[in-house]
């Protein structure tokens, strides 16, 4: 049965810049430009016939030329076929490299309407269409009908899969896959990995994102790679991300050196462990004379680690009951934050007031406290 070898990668966003990263934001920039090198060289060395990107390549629709430059330079040394539907953060306007400049032999950027581009030698068709804004409304189907013949049908496509069509980001509904004929849809826009999908005889599936921009994108980050037939696909999830972004709950209770008791942790549970960016939130109970120094405890961490931020959700080993039932000021505080804990819709926000309140009694409260 003829196939095709495919690696199906978007939401890149070569040139995003992570704020919170302070002084190591610019580097990290050019990480993702890395990043997507390495996915067109395991392109390469696994002799892909095809590889599809979809949307959202660059960050924006007119990157800096040392990425733009870089990036078409590295298209054209592959010598694969590349397949490119621009997203909504690198739409076809005046100002995209892909409308600005020469484009290698072997790039072939999806157009503004429904498009198919065909490649008799490896027998298969790539269907899609391009956002020329940030905004682009979905399809109640493909315009273009596909011919009743032996070729591969893949589409590349930026956009959300919903039930309608109400989306500023090209919905992409069942009603769509079922009607395109494909028997491969390459989506991007959504950042998760999804497992691959089917409606009748077309495949679907997100890739999600190679490299994580936030703790809203978790753990390890990657691309799909395998084959594609005739109404079956094979893929396979390759994880390439330089760094992952975990967050990481550490029990404290007893626990007398707590830096060292974090980097322990994460050695044991994470290969390249200093490579990654954490939000500890530390956990358990700890007794109310303990000091736990949330600034010191981060940059203790910041040494070894490449980004950290730790939380403090940690409780007093105390009996809160007993104690506010103590004729003093604390035990009528603690009676009454217990009593709004008790009817709280947010009982996490009283929580920790109660431990900020208690604190404070030590007369140990920052300024600014976490």
């Amino acid at each position: 049965m003829n196939c095709v070898k495919l690696l199906h990668t978007a939401d890149i966003h070569i040139g995003a810049a992570d704020g919170f990263l302070g002084s190591n934001s610019e580097a990290r920039r050019f990480e993702t430009l890395i990043t997507f090198e390495k996915i067109i060289d395991i392109a390469a060395e696994n002799n892909v016939d095809l590889i599809a990107i979809a949307g959202d390549l660059f960050d924006n629709s007119n990157p800096e030329p040392i990425f733009a430059d870089a990036v078409l330079k590295k298209i054209a040394e592959c010598g694969i076929r590349v397949v490119y539907a621009a997203g909504n953060h690198d739409p076809l306007n005046v100002d995209s490299p892909f409308v600005t400049r020469t484009l290698p032999e072997n790039l072939y950027v999806l157009g503004k309407d429904d498009t198919v581009i065909t490649f008799p030698e490896i027998r298969t068709r790539v269907y899609g269409r391009s956002f020329e804004s940030v905004y682009l409304k979905g399809e109640e189907e493909f315009t273009l009908k596909v011919p009743n013949d032996d070729f591969i049908n893949i589409m590349v496509q930026h956009g959300e899969l919903k039930g309608d069509l109400n989306s500023d980001y090209n919905s992409i509904t069942p009603k769509f896959v079922k009607k395109s004929g494909m028997d491969y849809i390459a989506l991007g826009h959504v950042h998760k990995c999804t497992p691959v999908g089917k409606i009748d005889n077309t495949s679907f599936a997100y890739c999600g994102c190679p490299e994580g921009q936030g703790f809203d994108e978790l753990d390890q980050k990657g691309i799909y790679m395998g084959t594609v037939s005739k109404g079956k696909c094979d893929l396979e999830f390759i994880p390439v991300s330089k760094r992952k972004h975990i967050h990481q709950k550490i029990d404290i209770t007893d626990v007398a050196d707590i830096t060292s008791h974090i980097l322990k942790t994460l050695s044991e549970n994470y290969e390249n462990y200093a490579d990654n960016l954490y939000k500890i939130e530390l956990t358990g109970e700890i007794d109310p004379d303990f000091e736990l120094n949330i600034r010191e405890i981060t940059t203790r961490l910041a040494e070894k680690l490449y980004f950290v931020k730790v939380k403090d959700s940690s409780d007093y080993k105390i009996d809160l009951e007993t104690l506010a039932n103590e004729p003093s000021l604390k035990g009528i505080f603690v009676k009454n934050m217990l009593k709004k804990i008790d009817g709280a819709e947010n009982r996490e926000l009283y929580k920790k007031a109660l431990k900020i309140g208690l604190k404070a009694f030590k007369s140990e409260v920052n300024y600014i406290e976490d």
